[in-house]
């Protein structure tokens, strides 16, 4: 039985969890205490210090509970809610070998809208690729959103309504600390806004804002804790500068390139059951 497997694995708080269901949400202790079980320096891309830098020169290092990105999603993913767990297992079925590099054009460069390649919805054409594959943030996280409502049999009611330039527009924010995600899959009637921090779970998206002004649009996979359990920032995917797509660790603070707490938004993808009419 999966209880049982969960049991030796996780301890049994985890194992009741499970075994009863889908997470409503993943207090800070329960997900501190699932790092912990799921660290291993032979996993694939073992995380132990967070960097922060602004303008590329570092100005802090934060010492975090060693975290292991894709042991930890695939010991949760099963319990997760419908939507976010479609969400886990389509960012886990992109390559993170480099394979789709970053690349934020300049003025008059190109204007792909930065997805891995040409995204159709419903046989339209949604976003459009460019012939490298490259990506950047905000346009990888909305691929994300319509490859998982391709899977679905349901189109949003409000679709026609809103539509893929609205859509895209909202997503990928339209002024500094705009919530991006949150407000284009809430006029979509597909999405709500996470409050609660301990809410938070593998497979929402979240437009971090910076105390420099900057922004990324990432998936959230965890938080992330000191040694002694504090949460101290946050574990996502997305697509960065160094690496592509990846995981990626930043941590909360009010120095320079440190991520706001206060203008960081988390939105979840609803299901159909739930989609506004």
């Amino acid at each position: 039985m999966r209880w049982r497997n969960l049991f030796s694995r996780y301890g049994f708080v985890w194992a009741f969890m499970c075994a009863s269901g889908a997470f409503a949400q993943l207090p800070q202790d329960k997900a501190f205490r699932l790092q912990k079980a799921t660290a291993s320096t032979s996993c694939e891309s073992l995380t132990t210090c967070i960097v922060t830098k602004n303008k590329k020169v570092e100005v802090a290092r934060t010492t975090i509970q060693p975290f292991c990105p894709v042991e930890y999603l695939n010991a949760v993913c099963d319990e997760l809610p419908q939507m976010n767990k479609r969400v886990v297992q389509t960012i886990l079925g992109y390559p993170r070998n480099g394979q789709h590099s970053y690349w934020w054009p300049r003025k008059g460069e190109s204007n792909y809208d930065g997805c891995t390649t040409d995204i159709l919805y419903r046989g339209q054409l949604v976003m459009k690729g460019e012939p490298k594959g490259r990506t950047y943030c905000c346009g990888l996280t909305l691929e994300v959103l319509y490859r998982v409502l391709e899977s679905e049999a349901q189109t949003p009611p409000l679709w026609e309504e809103v539509g893929p330039t609205s859509m895209r527009s909202l997503w990928f924010c339209r002024a500094i600390n705009a919530p991006g995600p949150d407000e284009a899959m809430t006029s979509l009637g597909i999405g709500r806004r996470i409050e609660n921090p301990d809410e938070a779970l593998p497979g929402d998206f979240v437009q971090i804002w910076r105390t420099n002004k900057s922004g990324h649009s990432v998936i959230f996979i965890s938080w992330a804790f000191d040694e002694a359990g504090k949460r101290v920032g946050m574990h996502y995917w997305s697509t960065q500068e160094a690496t592509g797509i990846g995981f990626a660790s930043e941590v909360f603070g009010d120095f320079p390139g440190a991520m706001s707490a206060k203008d960081t938004v988390i939105s979840r993808l609803l299901p159909p059951t739930e989609w506004k009419k």
